[in-house]
């Protein structure tokens, strides 16, 4: 069979699998054959079939065979050794570029797609009816980072496929809209959706002590929740009694809500340094225990009494802070986003904008600030910097074997003391020239910040760009009261 059929073919079954046609429905009890998609796919390495020219097909995967050329990664997937790969289709590459901070597929340097993409392929088959219902396997990739793939079942499905669908992450999961696609060295899954390994950030304790002299007090502006699903993407949800947040994951766009806030950025009275800077904000009901999580919304502004689900600014999908609320939980809630606010007040920005949604299929409810005459209103809040409770620990050279293009940036090379790990932030005051300071992938600008926890549980390394054989980070280290240590640090890289 020629490969244009072969691809013909596929191109047929990735979509009737999306729509869920007849042909390529699961039975109910039954363990499902891997999907030749029409075709003998197991005479093809996974390589070969992303070498075809897919930019005319129906697959929609020819972004993500260019992803695959530019990051270098097109002669592993050519290798007699199985892998499991997720495809990811044009649109979930687009919104892979997007998350990177990126605005075209060409800007994004080849060793961040490496790394991102690496994280989504492991060695060994995996296909969905390996996996009981309920079951979650956590494979480590061949990047050395994880991936959670999960089975589930509904009404018509005894093999809902998802990936990084786990509490242990707060990285948006991504369903699995083909799955099984069986090759000559390995399996492959599509996805409409980007996602990637990032753990729940470690929570920093409440200020404890000194706090800073001044703190401003700035009131939200805007607040209205927006809705997903046919009937409600086109609707406008602002009103004075409620902001909902409801999570399906995946199993009913049409409930989805997500609250969105717009605080202005007035000029601080106390100078441009920020200590702290925390959303504030009064939770009315809580349904199940959740996890919410915040994100940064894109610059960009709205009317709260015309905006929809389609026209509400876009979010980073990495979250920008998360909370643990219980069952039945309800009053003031703070989220940190000192880092988000310290790089908006530096690009010159004018406001801020917050979205938030949490992790279960029940309601989440905020006071909107209309209610009651607005005595539960959000508010942000941001404080000059006190004195530090923080003492030098050590900052010596990081190195980075040139042929592995990359080191995870640890304790072993930064370390401040003082305060637990999860209490003690860097602020990026100078970002490589050689390569790319990322957090569990995602390229950290200046004035961005990580925690010494996040270096403890590895989700910091340096990608070197490929040239120059020296390097420097250079960052402020701040504590939870939002305390500076006195000096810069620098962190001097290696590459040999």
């Amino acid at each position: 069979m020629n490969k244009k059929l072969i691809i013909k073919s596929l191109a047929i079954a990735l979509v009737c699998t999306g729509l869920s046609c007849s042909k390529f429905e699961f039975l109910k009890n039954e363990q499902p054959e891997a999907i030749d998609a029409g075709t003998n796919l197991r005479g093809m390495t996974l390589s070969d079939f992303l070498k075809i020219d897919h930019s005319t097909d129906l697959t929609n995967l020819n972004l993500y065979a260019e992803v695959i050329k530019k990051a270098g990664l097109a002669d592993l997937l050519n290798q007699p050794d199985d892998y499991t790969v997720l495809f990811l289709t044009n649109q979930a590459v687009t919104n892979m570029v997007g998350s990177l901070g990126y605005a075209n597929l060409n800007d994004v340097p080849a060793t961040v797609l490496r790394n991102i993409v690496s994280d989504q392929i492991f060695k060994g088959r995996l296909r969905s009816f390996d996996l009981k219902i309920g079951e979650t396997k956590k494979i480590e990739t061949i990047n050395g980072s994880f991936i959670y793939y999960t089975r589930t079942a509904n009404s018509t499905n005894e093999y809902v496929l998802t990936a990084n669908n786990s509490t242990d992450l707060t990285s948006p999961p991504a369903t699995i809209r083909s799955q099984n696609l069986e090759f000559k060295n390995g399996v492959a899954h599509v996805t409409d959706q980007f996602t990637f390994y990032k753990l729940r950030d470690a929570v920093p304790d409440a200020p404890s002590g000194s706090v800073g002299a001044q703190t401003d007090i700035i009131n939200v502006t805007k607040d209205v929740f927006i809705q997903n699903g046919t009937a409600n993407r086109t609707k406008n949800f602002n009103n004075a009694t409620a902001i909902e947040m409801k999570n399906s994951n995946g199993k009913d766009v049409s409930v989805d809500r997500m609250g969105l806030f717009q605080f202005p950025l007035t000029t601080p009275t106390f100078g441009n340094k920020i200590g702290l800077a925390k959303i504030n904000f009064y939770v009315f009901f809580t349904g199940l225990a959740s996890s919410l999580t915040a994100y940064a919304g894109a610059d960009t502004n709205f009317d709260e009494t015309t905006v929809t689900w389609l026209t509400a600014p876009t979010y980073d999908r990495i979250s920008l802070a998360n909370i643990s609320l219980a069952a039945g939980q309800t009053g003031w809630q703070t989220m940190d986003v000192t880092s988000l606010v310290s790089q908006l007040y530096g690009s010159n920005k004018t406001f801020l904008n917050i979205l938030m949604n949490h992790n279960n299929d029940n309601f989440v409810r905020i006071y909107p600030r209309e209610f009651n005459g607005g005595i539960y209103k959000a508010y942000l809040s941001i404080s000059s910097p006190p004195a530090t409770i923080l003492t030098f620990g050590n900052a010596t050279p990081l190195s980075v074997v040139a042929k592995d293009g990359f080191a995870k940036l640890t304790t072993t090379q930064l370390k401040m003391n003082g305060a637990d790990d999860k209490n003690i932030s860097y602020i990026i005051n100078k970002i490589p020239t050689n390569g790319y300071l990322v957090k569990y992938g995602i390229p950290l600008p200046v004035n961005a910040s990580f925690s010494q926890a996040d270096l403890v549980a590895g989700s910091i390394k340096y990608l070197h760009s490929g040239t120059g054989n020296t390097d420097e980070i250079i960052v402020e280290a701040k504590d939870n009261n939002g305390g500076y240590y006195n000096t810069p640090i620098k962190i001097t890289v290696n590459i040999q």
